[in-house]
């Protein structure tokens, strides 16, 4: 469950836990003088009155749009009632701008600014019935809202802006040299309507007047530019936080695994080192590595990578709006189990439900009952450590590592926010651990499992290609040929269909850091064909990127666990609700693109 289900990170704009370290008063500007507050003021007071002052304006808003006509996109009322008033709860003294501002020879039409100087943030108002991806269906505008200001981000030295319709607010960052368009978006209806008090601290805390630039000059300098920059450092710790927490919960699953006394088979097979049968395909085993261990180690992984696929789905909304899959079968509910000290049993009720979770994933007519698509991929097949016990104990703690990590080892626990992760981090943990090999070895009459630095990396051939290497293999191989081929046909149908007939293939795909990159690249380019805006909203760049990952992608890769990484990383990047993990199995393939292929 998501720690702020009103509020959603896109494009790797701030760090999965910024929020969680703002409440925290973590980070510089958050006492109550930076907020212009008297410093004898409680922040969280001040914080409650204002979301007090919030509702009694929401439900006056909603009593003037029932009286709307038919029709009535309701812009007036949406900024005169709400937005303007509500922003004014923020610290803010919105300036209307009676012209469009003009850039490159292009206008944009953005509502207001922050401020009385020319050259404040801008903020873009709309009414409640415009989308904010989508073209207004009527008066001609040349761009979507979302699009306008962040276009208009990208071609002046505005940093920040926002965007709003009223039930949805943007926070948005010029996104020229970032890889994808980067904002926060909160969704301001269900914040109020549901009483999401600490959604809302949040929001003031991060959108507060006094975080934003004052104009143009001072925007590297602003506070919303160092929690930007404070994340970015940040990233690579999380990463590496990541990466120990999943070999911590490696460890404590394999060794809980091999010391139920009912997985009495698993402990013989590991004594002589005989394969688990139903495995599928193999790791590359080096000299001197017992062939159980290896296999035993690639189960795992798979376990521990839809624990993963699940953590990260579910908090995006990918799996199931069902209330029964989410109180009684999602992992978001043993969540909330970690912190409670009586779950900790030595029952095996927890793993009972989650072998039953993966038969529902595979067996479309259960899915259906759950409104889940199958999952059946090669993520979820069946394998020998599906039919082994754990107790709850051992179980949670494993999840605990998933779910939470410090920065050091006195330092409080974090939350690990999975709605806000990119999904080349999965494939990053993954690639690292690489580095590792198991081992199964006897102490005190009992097996202990084990990851020891070894040679697997170096033996598989496999190494992690920087995000610096795939963005320029990007531009130098596949942006070529992209406009070479929209440069021979003139319509815009011809252009879509010239894109998409474009295939992108990887023989050494990985977890698919490259893949991504291309379908992002390629899918960008078909939204500003079906749009004819330089900046698409993120919508049409979401609905673009799925066609794009249906149509162009495909890649081989050595590593079966690499090649079901890639397909999770591409199912998420699609955003694909109701679809299977399968629809891309004749796109992603395992084999060896040296020697052919081997798994036809």
């Amino acid at each position: 469950m998501n720690s702020f289900p009103s509020i959603r990170i896109e494009g790797g704009i701030f760090s999965p836990d910024l929020l969680d370290q703002l409440l925290a008063g973590e980070l510089p500007g958050q006492k109550a003088s930076d907020f212009g507050l008297p410093s004898s003021r409680r922040l969280t007071d001040e914080i409650a009155a204002l979301f007090a002052d919030a509702t009694r304006l929401w439900e006056v808003f909603q009593h003037r749009l029932e009286r709307l006509p038919e029709g009535d996109p309701g812009t007036s009322v949406t900024r005169d009632s709400w937005m303007i008033p509500f922003l004014a709860l923020l610290g803010y003294e919105l300036r209307y701008n009676p012209r469009a501002y003009e850039v490159d020879g292009l206008t944009f039409h953005v509502s207001h600014r922050a401020g009385e100087a020319e050259n404040a943030p801008p903020v873009h108002l709309v009414g409640v019935g415009q989308e904010l991806g989508r073209l207004p269906r009527r008066g001609g505008a040349r761009l979507a809202p979302h699009s306008l200001v962040q276009e208009y981000l990208n071609r002046t030295d505005h940093v920040w802006g926002l965007v709003t319709n009223g039930k949805t607010l943007r926070l948005l960052r010029d996104s020229t040299n970032v890889r994808k368009q980067a904002y926060v978006e909160f969704d301001l209806q269900a914040m109020i309507e549901e009483k999401r008090f600490q959604d809302f601290a949040a929001l003031y805390r991060l959108l507060h007047r006094s975080r934003l630039p004052r104009g143009m000059e001072d925007a590297p300098d602003c506070l919303l530019e160092k929690y930007f920059q404070h994340s970015l450092e940040q990233g690579g710790r999380v990463r590496e936080h990541l990466r120990e927490g999943v070999e911590a919960c490696i460890k404590i699953l394999a060794n809980g695994f091999l010391r139920h006394p009912e997985n009495t088979e698993l402990r013989n097979r590991a004594a002589s080192s005989e394969q688990p049968a139903g495995s599928g395909e193999q790791l590359p085993i080096t000299a001197g590595h017992s062939p159980f261990a290896q296999e035993f180690y690639r189960q795992l992984l798979r376990l521990v990578y839809r624990f993963l696929f699940l953590l990260v789905s579910e908090e995006r909304g990918l799996i199931s709006d069902s209330p029964i899959y989410r109180e009684h079968y999602s992992i978001a509910r043993l969540r909330k189990l970690l912190e409670k000290r009586a779950a900790y049993t030595e029952h095996e009720d927890l793993w009972l439900s989650l072998r039953l979770l993966w038969h529902i994933f595979r067996d479309k007519a259960f899915a259906n009952l759950l409104g889940v698509a199958p999952l059946n991929g090669d993520l979820f097949e069946e394998m020998f450590l599906d039919a082994c016990l754990i107790t709850n104990r051992n179980l949670l703690r494993a999840l605990w590592h998933l779910a939470w990590y410090r920065e050091n080892t006195s330092a409080p626990p974090r939350r690990v926010n999975y709605a806000a992760l990119d999904v080349e981090e999965l494939g990053s943990v993954y690639e690292s651990l690489l580095e590792f090999h198991p081992v199964i070895v006897e102490e005190g009459g009992l097996a202990r499992f084990d990851l020891i630095y070894g040679s697997e990396r170096k033996s598989t051939g496999s190494y992690y290609t920087p995000p610096a290497l795939v963005n320029e293999l990007v531009k130098s191989a596949l942006e070529p040929v992209m406009q070479e081929r929209l440069q021979a046909v003139q319509s815009e149908a011809e252009k879509e269909n010239m894109l998409l007939g474009i295939k992108v293939l990887d023989p050494a795909c990985g977890s698919g850091h490259f893949l991504l990159a291309a379908a992002r690249r390629l899918g960008k380019e078909l939204a500003r064909i079906r749009t004819g805006e330089e900046e698409p909203s993120p919508e049409m760049v979401r609905e673009a990127v799925r066609d794009v990952i249906t149509h162009c992608i495909y890649g081989v890769d050595k590593n079966p666990l690499a090649v079901e990484l890639c397909k999770v990383a591409l199912w998420i990047e699609g955003h694909t609700l109701g679809k299977p993990l399968t629809f891309l199995d004749h796109r992603i393939r395992c084999g060896d693109s040296l020697v052919g292929m081997v798994d036809l």
